[in-house]
């Protein structure tokens, strides 16, 4: 960090551990380490954030705890951050360092940007609303330009998911951000098969948990799924169980309802195989049936003739 600032700004920072560290509480030291930076005749107390999972609205409500402990000014330092993230930091009028890439330092006077780095997303998976509003742009029929607040109307999610959704198919260049008149819409550029193709490292499995509950008139109306689907497809006949899908939200709000059956002992009662889905199953559903790509997500690499005409006949339209 003190090349960074001597040979970007010319100026020179003497960095030492802060040792009153150790007499923070541990939600204050938990993902972080403490240094004194002297700049430009100031001292500062500069906090690195050693993990991915940090929230600015959890640090923002712990300054007031820190400030006991310290009276400098604070700076965040990051691996590295997004535009959206440094557009939060900067509304929040919080000072903060990238070594090598930018600065923001108000209470000096000093702010910097010379590129942003994205994140890696190499190997990893999307988060689950990422996922959703790909779907969604998979299953437009017109392929048009979307606001975000038309996505979150239609997707009956947060307009922070949306932004931040977006945000993370736009690092992967599977959408983009124009714009439109006055308005800034998303969109692809890619046929729907190439950002299918680009986008299948990524995806994830759709189910967060399974469990077996007694059969109800309102569990039988959710959306088939699992080896029941593959069943309806291809005409297999009476299946041992049904299987059916429901949002993780909707199941935090009926679970007190639900009674959980083992199958291997409760032999008198009827039951439903459950799948728990990180997002709703029931907005791209095929009639009765959960949407193809999403069911073949599901089944974990098992193969369906049918299933895998549905998603190419889909790619192709």
């Amino acid at each position: 960090m003190e090349s960074y600032l001597k040979n970007t700004l010319g100026i020179k920072a003497d960095i030492k551990i802060w040792n009153n560290s150790d007499s923070l509480p541990e939600e204050l030291r938990d993902g972080r380490a403490y240094s004194v930076m002297e700049i430009c005749g100031i001292k500062c107390l500069v906090i690195s954030v050693l993990t991915d999972d940090f929230q600015l609205s959890s640090y923002l409500r712990q300054q007031k705890a820190l400030e006991q402990y310290c009276d400098y000014p604070f700076v965040l330092c990051f691996e590295r951050i997004t535009s959206y993230q440094r557009k939060c930091l900067i509304e929040n009028l919080q000072s903060f360092i990238v070594p090598e890439n930018q600065l923001y330092m108000p209470f000096l006077g000093i702010a910097l940007q010379e590129h942003f780095k994205a994140p890696s997303v190499a190997g990893k998976q999307l988060t689950a609303m990422a996922q959703y509003i790909l779907l969604y742009f998979l299953y437009d029929e017109e392929n048009v330009y979307h606001s975000k607040l038309e996505i979150s109307q239609k997707l009956e999610i947060s307009l922070m998911n949306v932004t931040r959704g977006v945000q993370e198919l736009e690092e992967l260049e599977l959408l983009v951000t124009k714009k439109k008149g006055r308005s800034s819409m998303v969109t692809t550029t890619l046929p729907k098969k190439e950002l299918f193709e680009r986008a299948r490292p990524y995806l994830r499995n759709p189910v967060q948990k399974k469990l077996f509950v007694k059969e109800n008139e309102i569990l039988l109306a959710l959306p088939i799924t699992g080896q029941e689907a593959l069943c309806v497809y291809n005409e297999r006949g009476v299946i041992e169980h049904k299987v059916r899908a429901m949002e993780k939200r909707v199941f935090l709000d009926t679970s007190d309802t639900l009674q959980i059956v083992d199958p291997a002992w409760d032999t008198q009662i009827s039951y439903v195989e459950l799948e728990v889905w990180r997002y709703d199953p029931v907005r791209f559903t095929d009639g009765s049936i959960v949407d193809s790509i999403s069911l073949k997500l599901s089944l974990e690499g098992e193969s369906d003739k049918t299933v895998e005409m549905n998603i190419n006949k889909l790619l192709n339209s």
